[in-house]
């Protein structure tokens, strides 16, 4: 049954992306649910967030950005990680005009991190895709690049246009503590608390510099 469904979906080609002629397949990165009794790992699902659509915004496709999404999280009274309701896709799908969606969980269990991606198409209302990693401590890029990769690789496998079927290029490590404090400083942004945002983001400049996200995101806020 599994085999078929693959078949299915390989035959249905273009049907998938939900695109309109002549514009790049458009895709949105939800926040991922974070399962956990430690309350303070919730807000990492801003940080992963980041990271993932800046991944994705590397290849040819439009990625929905993040302020996008808080918008449209704000207008539909929507949390963070209540995104366990898929009946809430189609609607989040077509607000934010996105082909496909991007979502999951994080779970932390016996001191193990697993991340859970799921890619739902908004034409379809279905799971086209799943994928799972174990998320290391000293190094949340490797699992989370992986991640993406297989969302690329998936939607080349749909014939979807303007998706590339190669992996984007390797960064060095990031720790869990500096994504955590990565993490904080967005929903510091997001609260419009600028001035802890911006220590917030000179820290983790200064603990891994070589992530360059957070200098961007620190240069945006002295603009």
């Amino acid at each position: 049954m599994v085999r078929l469904f693959a078949v299915l979906l390989l035959l249905a080609g273009p049907a998938f992306a939900g695109a309109d002629a002549g514009r790049p397949t458009r895709i949105a990165v939800l926040y991922f649910d974070v399962q956990s009794t430690n309350a303070e790992l919730a807000i990492f699902s801003k940080g992963l967030a980041a990271m993932m659509i800046t991944d994705l915004a590397a290849s040819p496709l439009q990625v929905v950005e993040r302020d996008r999404l808080e918008a449209i999280l704000a207008e539909l009274k929507l949390g963070e990680t209540r995104f366990a309701d898929r009946s809430k896709f189609p609607k989040i799908g077509a607000l934010l005009g996105a082909d496909f969606l991007v979502t999951g969980t994080l779970i932390k269990s016996a001191g193990l991190f697993t991340l859970e991606l799921k890619l739902f198409s908004v034409s379809t209302s279905l799971v086209v895709h799943t994928y799972r990693a174990m998320l290391k401590e000293d190094d949340v890029l490797d699992a989370e690049q992986r991640a993406v990769e297989s969302v690329l690789k998936h939607l080349d496998k749909l014939q979807v246009a303007a998706a590339p079927a190669v992996a984007p290029p390797k960064k060095s490590t990031l720790k869990l503590a500096a994504a955590m404090k990565y993490s904080r400083a967005l929903d510091a942004k997001d609260r419009k608390d600028t001035a802890t945002a911006k220590q917030l983001l000179g820290e983790v400049v200064k603990e891994q510099p070589e992530f360059k996200l957070a200098q961007l995101d620190l240069l945006s806020l002295r603009d």
